[in-house]
């Protein structure tokens, strides 16, 4: 996590209001870090070198990079194209968040995303605080492209979407100063056809490129966390929880939503949350009654579950992935800090 507030060490373009391409320092000169923000989102890891390494396929979505930016990431390993595989995926997890808002089916179409408006009702439902009252921070861990950070945001002071891929993280970047959703959805082999729809994100939104298992912020900064689809997306799915925790304040909301797909090439079996002899639903929830595994001293008060929830993840017109979700929503126990909910 960073110990120290960060600043604006260089601005070499802007678009109105927004920071597209300079660095971030540490206001600490012992702490001497700089990251690089790119295509109007900050990269705030402590091995950006790494993560280029991962995330250079997907930077040639980045608009008119300069000079000095280009040169930074020339000396980590230079640039590459964008395969179909990954204008695919991206196409697919826009179609997911914001499918809806493309006027493509008025009624749920398996063929693409207007089938998973029930999705976000209910799940943004499950992340509502009551009524008359509004949370201070928020964070969307695992953003991908931003719906659920955008909607978050709709009852937060600032909401920020977190995650590792470069791509969804400027693509949900560029809904917000764009105010439409506008991306390429894969219909067959090589052939790609773009979609636009309207969609009015809240201004009250900042995206990062960090990591969920190492997140840039102090702890106890937020009134709500919100981790979907990213339990079972993350090496260690335990310390994916403690991170959420040690983020969210006591008498914070804590949103997890997952399929529980668990896959031996992201976590070892050992590191799953189910057993013989429970689910893994039951066992989360016992983990954070505290009841499971006392030792890491998690005590929430579930308040509300959802089991089987259906979303939709597209392909292409011959292919369609169809998820059944668990969403929780637990209470972090003890008193509010200053400036909660």
């Amino acid at each position: 996590m960073i110990q120290a507030p960060l600043r604006v060490r260089n601005a070499s373009r802007r678009e109105g209001e927004f920071l597209m391409e300079g660095f971030l320092g540490c206001t600490d000169p012992v702490c001497g870090a700089a990251y690089p923000v790119v295509d109007g989102v900050p990269v705030v890891l402590k091995d950006v070198g790494n993560w280029w390494r991962q995330a250079k396929p997907a930077m040639s979505e980045a608009r008119a990079v300069g000079p000095e930016i280009r040169g930074y990431f020339e000396a980590l390993e230079g640039s590459g194209p964008e395969g179909i595989d990954g204008r695919s995926l991206l196409g697919s997890y826009m179609d997911f968040h914001f499918g809806q808002f493309t006027g493509v089916s008025a009624a749920p179409d398996p063929s693409n995303g207007a089938s998973n408006g029930a999705y976000w009702e209910k799940v943004v439902g499950m992340a509502r605080p009551g009524a008359g009252s509004k949370y201070s921070k928020s964070v969307d861990l695992g953003c991908s492209v931003g719906r659920f950070t955008f909607e978050a945001a709709r009852f937060s002071g600032l909401s920020v979407g977190l995650d590792l891929d470069f791509g969804k993280v400027s693509a949900a970047a560029g809904i917000q100063r764009k105010r439409i959703v506008a991306y390429e959805r894969r219909e067959r082999g090589r052939t790609f056809r773009p979609v636009e729809g309207m969609y009015d994100p809240p201004r009250n939104v900042l995206f990062l490129v960090g990591d969920a298992l190492d997140p840039p912020f102090l702890g106890e900064t937020f009134d709500l966390v919100g981790a979907l689809n990213l339990l079972d997306n993350v090496g260690v799915p335990m310390t994916l929880l403690g991170q959420a925790d040690a983020l969210l304040r006591a008498g914070g909301l804590l949103v997890l939503g997952t399929p529980y797909e668990w896959r031996a090439e992201i976590a070892d079996p050992s590191e799953w949350l189910e057993t013989d002899a429970l689910d893994a639903a039951a066992l989360l929830r016992e983990i954070l009654e505290g009841t499971a595994a006392d030792r890491f001293g998690f005590r929430y008060s579930v308040e509300g579950e959802i089991g089987g929830l259906p979303w939709t993840l597209p392909g292409h017109s011959r292919r369609r992935t169809i998820f059944l979700s668990h969403v929780m929503r637990a209470r972090k126990n003890g008193a509010p800090g200053r400036d909660a909910a």
